[in-house]
């Protein structure tokens, strides 16, 4: 393994409601290497999508830093946040969360026209990328045209189409049967060891639990290893 892509330094994250603080994360510490594929497991509600959206820069938080490629997510503003995930993050979620009125195609060039990767062959790079998922006919298709399944394969292809070094996954076969979500799953580790990219994914699926590198567990809101 190369050196960390992501490091957690004291890192704490809680909310307030009805007066009365919840803490999610406390103290959390860690690092997570290049190239790995870690599985972030533990309760409902203990703070694993919260996690990832502290990594992403969706969220910020209460003390502590999280460093992405080396850099500081905690000294950056709002702003600086948001156009650091676009060009370093890309984010896999269980709703699939592609825009209605697009088509595949434009749901794809997004990232890259945020990124301004639309040079040279910039445009050729959708049909090329679901070239490789069986998909290349669905390109001028919307979203609503296609099976759950096909639209996590265009979920993914999203995430990793504008190369981020760091592809977080929130249950993304939670609305997948099981053969799908098999299939959806090999082709995500498939696709991002090819890439020789770093990947966390929160799941309960034993099957993923398998092809990860390494287990990571939020327990009494502190990240322990498997």
């Amino acid at each position: 393994m190369v050196g960390p892509v992501i490091e957690f330094r004291h890192l704490s994250k809680s909310y307030w409601e009805a007066a009365q603080e919840h803490v999610i994360l406390d103290d959390v510490n860690g690092v997570v290497c290049a190239g790995e594929f870690v599985v972030l497991l533990g309760k409902s509600g203990c703070g694993k999508s919260t996690l990832l959206n502290l990594i992403s820069g969706i969220d910020a938080p209460n003390c502590g830093d999280i460093l992405v490629r080396g850099q500081s997510l905690s000294g950056m503003s709002e702003n600086e946040r948001t156009l650091f995930r676009r060009r370093h993050i890309g984010f896999i979620f269980q709703n699939f969360n592609l825009i209605p009125t697009l088509t595949v195609r434009d749901n794809l060039l997004l990232p890259l026209e945020l990124t301004r990767q639309l040079d040279g062959d910039g445009w050729a790079k959708p049909a090329a990328m679901l070239g490789q998922l069986g998909l290349g006919r669905r390109l001028d298709v919307y979203p609503d045209r296609l099976s759950t399944g096909e639209q996590q394969r265009i979920a993914i292809a999203r995430a990793l189409i504008h190369s981020p070094d760091v592809i977080l996954a929130d249950e993304p076969t939670g609305n997948l049967d099981h053969d799908t979500g098999q299939e959806v799953l090999n082709l995500l580790e498939r696709l991002v060891r090819q890439a020789g990219k770093t990947m966390i994914m929160v799941t309960h699926s034993r099957e993923v639990i398998g092809l990860a590198d390494r287990l990571l567990t939020i327990r009494d809101c502190r990240l322990e290893a498997g």
